[in-house]
């Protein structure tokens, strides 16, 4: 930021933004898709939201909006392996493991960046990728899946 001497830091923000509960129920059941109503109401309880400010039943309000998601989710053969896809910013990064997008989301999260998460197939994030190669090439992709190697694209 420009100063009297010359370029400084700026002056920091504060805390980052907090997802609200629709945000942080959607985000985890991107991540495990497995998990029953009791377990996100665990996970939200852990991490402090007050379910209490739901409007009705907070087991009915989060049941309801996991089989929303589940209603609208695309279905995926078994025998094709799940891509876990986290873009905040001008940064994309792939994973095979839900918890190390998890990760990656939360510091994205830290950072300001809003990342948007999702759960592909193989062939979708192929084809998602070559899009976003000839569509928005300045983006940085990291592939940290264990079965590759080359990283950053």
């Amino acid at each position: 930021m420009p100063g009297p001497n010359g370029s400084q830091p700026a002056d920091p923000i504060g805390a980052p933004a907090r997802l609200t509960m629709w945000q942080a129920v959607r985000q985890s059941w991107l991540i495990h898709p497995d998990w029953t109503v009791a377990d996100h109401l665990a996970w939200l309880d852990d991490e402090n939201y007050d379910t209490g400010t739901l409007a009705g039943d907070p087991a009915e309000v989060v049941g309801r909006w996991l089989a929303d998601h589940l209603r609208t989710a695309v279905a995926s053969p078994a025998d094709d392996p799940r891509v876990y896809v986290v873009a905040g910013g001008d940064m994309v990064a792939v994973f095979d493991s839900a918890d190390e997008a998890d990760i990656m989301a939360v510091t994205m999260t830290a950072a300001h960046l809003e990342p948007v998460s999702r759960s592909l197939t193989e062939a979708q994030w192929e084809q998602a990728h070559a899009v976003l190669r000839a569509q928005l090439p300045h983006v940085t992709v990291t592939d940290a899946r264990s079965t590759r190697a080359d990283g950053a694209s």
